[in-house]
């Protein structure tokens, strides 16, 4: 599984609640932090809890905790595994929204991820941002936010009970819950745009959009989309 995460602590993206029976896999940009707090008010039963970074403040079980030989189980067969897929486009128009638009909220490191821009103030078009996506390797060289997400989830290592749809992300993860036989917990979405934009950085540029295809070619035919 290493070499899936290189440069990356694969704990940090396995989510082994024991006493549920259920492990999650981390696909950034596809309802992790609504499903990471999820987690946590079902693990901890605090139905209340509201941290300012569900990543960094949650109080799940970490893979050290529970053990490597019973997260590797886990992930074997031995509990209910799942994730949540997203429309590769727009997965990946909202990383560049989000990360590479000056005066966005996630935009953080980003530019400095991408071995190109070491000043974080740069403003980066999304074709910049796509060109230099296009030169990187899937396994060593993307940040988690923009790989595929077969990468992201250790394709074909792990074989999933459920893979949600972001687009279906309510009645998906009640099916979920209703699989698993979890109790019903509140579900508060988290890093959601507020406002759906009205423009989109492949308006009136089909190139861009087979560029963006070709990057995710194997997410298009595993998911469906």
């Amino acid at each position: 599984m290493r070499q899936y995460f290189r440069g990356h602590r694969i704990g940090n993206y396995l989510r082994p609640p024991p006493e549920h029976d259920l492990i999650y896999v981390k696909n950034p940009k596809a309802g992790c932090s609504t499903i990471l707090l999820w987690l946590d008010r079902l693990h901890t039963g605090d139905h209340g809890f509201e941290p300012s970074n569900i990543h960094k403040e949650n109080r799940l079980p970490t893979v050290r905790e529970v053990g490597r030989p019973v997260v590797e189980q886990m992930l074997s067969g031995a509990a209910y595994r799942f994730s949540f897929v997203r429309n590769p486009l727009r997965r990946f128009e909202s990383v560049y929204w989000d990360k590479l638009v000056p005066g966005s909220r996630l935009r953080l490191k980003a530019p400095a991820a991408l071995s190109v821009w070491p000043d974080p103030h740069t403003f980066v078009s999304f074709e910049q941002f796509l060109t230099a996506v296009e030169q990187q390797d899937p396994m060593s060289d993307m940040n988690p936010h923009w790989r595929p997400q077969h990468v992201n989830l250790l394709h074909p290592l792990i074989s999933y009970d459920r893979l949600g749809r972001l687009e279906n992300f309510e009645s998906d993860l009640e099916r979920i819950r209703a699989e698993v036989g979890l109790p019903d917990v509140p579900i508060e979405v988290r890093n959601a745009s507020k406002q759906a934009r009205t423009d989109s950085v492949y308006d009136n540029r089909p190139d861009l959009v087979r560029r963006v295809e070709q990057i995710y070619a194997k997410d298009f035919e595993l998911y469906g989309y």
